[in-house]
């Protein structure tokens, strides 16, 4: 529930940012849910494959860390989207355009 909280957060982080900076928003979020999931599947089969943890008794000492860095990759995705340069406004091109 927290993880589903999370990823809202930081959608409507990377929503407001993308729309403050002319960019397609969707893109974005897309990368962001994708990074999120990634990062967390693989931490947790690169935990249970290079340690001898049990999946019935250990699993939260698996998906711990692998809550932190899919947490990390977001604010890294977010940080990455803060770089990108503003687009110019799609009415300017459309304008210039005209005359």
């Amino acid at each position: 529930m927290l993880e589903i909280l999370a990823l809202g957060y930081f959608s409507k982080k990377v929503r407001s940012i993308a729309e403050e900076k002319n960019i397609n928003p969707s893109k974005w979020i897309w990368r962001l849910v994708l990074t999120w999931f990634g990062v967390e599947i693989a931490t947790i089969v690169s935990i249970f494959v290079f340690t001898d943890a049990n999946i019935e008794n250990d699993i939260f000492i698996v998906v711990l860390p692998a809550l932190v860095l899919a947490v990390i990759s977001a604010f890294y995705t977010v940080y990455q989207l803060e770089q990108k340069p503003q687009e110019p406004s799609k009415e300017l091109k459309t304008e210039a355009l005209k005359i």
